[in-house]
C-alpha cells in the first residue's frame, strides 16, 4: 500500500493527565483531547507542532510555532510563513531531545501514529492530540480543537467564517456555469497502484462544500481513500479530473505521464482536456484551514476557465 493510503494507528490505555509542569501562576485552561484532559496555558507562547495539520492550523491563527515536524520539508503553500520554525523530526517521528531543548509550553498533534508517544511529550510540556488527523474529513473540528488550546477560538470561527463564505460564492458560480454538476474525480499514483479519495477525505470534504458530484465508488463507504485496479476506469473517470502529484511518493505519476498513459488516455477528461495536477501538500497533506483555501483557489482556477469539451 503507497503512502497516501498508509493507515498508521496505535494503541495506548487513557492518559488522564500529563507530569509536566508550568510556571507557578500561568494561567491555564482545562482540554479534553484524545488522550485524556490536559491544564495548558491560556495564551500559549512556545508551540510545538507534530504534524502539517497543526501547523497550517496555528499559523492561520496567528501563532508561529517554535519547533514543527515535516514530512521532508515545509509545504510550499506556506510559503515564508514558516521561516525561523525549527524542524524536529520527520513524520510521526519526532525529535525528542530537539523538542526539549525548545522549551515548549504547549505541544499540538493528532493521536495516529503518536499516541505511544505521548506520555514521553508530557514530560517535557503539556500535549494535547486531537483524535483524527484531518484525513476523514474532520478538518474544521480540528480547526476548532487547535484553536482552543491555543486561546484563539474567535479567530478560528472567523477563519472558517470566511471559507464558508467563499466556498458559498465559488459553489454559485460553478452552478452558474454548469447547470449539470461536473463529476470531479480525485486520484493519486505510486509505486505502480493508482487510487482514489473519497467524499470522506479532506479534500472530498472541500470539494462537497462546493457541492460537486464524485464518480460512485468515490461517493460510497466510510473510507477517506480506495485503491483502484488500472482497468477500472469507470471509478477513475469524471468530467474533471484532479490528478494527485506527489514528490515525495516513488512512482508517482505526472500530469503528462498519466495523459500519455496507454489506458488513461481513454478517460473521458483526458480525451475533453480536464485533467489538472494538484500538489498533496494541499490536497492531502494540509488537512487544515489555509490548504482548504488553496483547494478552493485551484478549483476556480480549473473549472471556472471553460466548460468541458470547450
Amino acid at each position: 500500500m503507497v503512502c497516501w493510503l498508509a493507515a498508521c494507528t496505535g494503541s495506548l490505555p487513557w492518559i488522564s493527565s500529563p507530569t509536566a509542569t508550568l510556571p507557578p501562576g500561568t494561567p491555564t485552561q482545562s482540554i479534553a483531547h484524545a488522550m485524556g484532559k490536559t491544564e495548558v496555558p491560556v495564551q500559549p507562547k512556545r508551540v510545538i507542532v507534530l504534524d502539517t495539520a497543526p501547523l497550517d492550523a496555528a499559523i492561520a491563527l496567528g501563532v508561529k510555532p517554535v519547533g514543527s515536524i515535516v514530512p521532508e520539508r515545509f509545504p510550499d503553500y506556506l510559503g515564508d510563513r514558516v521561516q525561523g520554525i525549527e524542524v524536529i523530526g520527520k513524520t510521526n517521528e519526532p525529535n525528542l531531545e530537539a523538542v526539549a531543548r525548545l522549551q515548549p509550553d504547549l505541544i499540538l498533534g493528532n493521536k495516529i501514529g503518536l499516541d505511544r508517544l505521548y506520555r514521553r511529550l508530557s514530560e517535557i510540556a503539556p500535549t494535547v492530540m486531537a483524535e483524527g488527523s484531518g484525513r476523514s474529513g474532520e478538518w474544521k473540528d480540528n480547526v476548532r480543537f487547535y484553536a482552543t488550546a491555543l486561546g484563539r477560538s474567535a479567530a478560528a470561527d472567523k477563519l472558517l467564517q470566511d471559507y464558508q463564505q467563499r466556498a458559498d460564492t465559488l459553489k454559485q458560480q460553478i452552478q452558474q456555469q454548469f447547470p449539470n454538476s461536473p463529476v470531479v474525480s480525485v486520484i493519486a499514483t505510486g509505486t505502480g497502484q493508482i487510487g482514489a479519495y473519497t467524499t470522506r477525505s479532506f479534500s472530498g470534504a472541500v470539494l462537497q462544500d462546493l457541492g460537486l458530484t464524485r464518480p460512485p465508488a468515490q461517493a460510497a463507504g466510510q473510507r477517506w481513500a480506495i485503491q483502484v485496479a488500472r482497468e477500472d476506469l469507470k471509478t477513475l473517470d469524471g468530467d474533471v479530473i484532479f490528478l494527485i502529484e506527489s514528490s515525495f511518493t516513488p512512482n508517482s505519476l505526472t500530469i503528462d505521464q498519466f495523459k500519455s498513459d496507454p489506458l488513461f488516455s481513454r478517460l473521458n477528461a483526458v480525451k475533453q482536456g480536464r485533467v489538472y495536477a494538484v500538489d498533496a501538500e494541499v490536497w492531502t497533506a494540509g488537512r487544515s484551514i489555509l490548504a482548504a483555501n488553496q483547494i478552493l483557489q485551484e478549483v476556480s482556477q480549473s473549472l471556472l476557465a471553460r466548460k468541458p469539451g470547450t
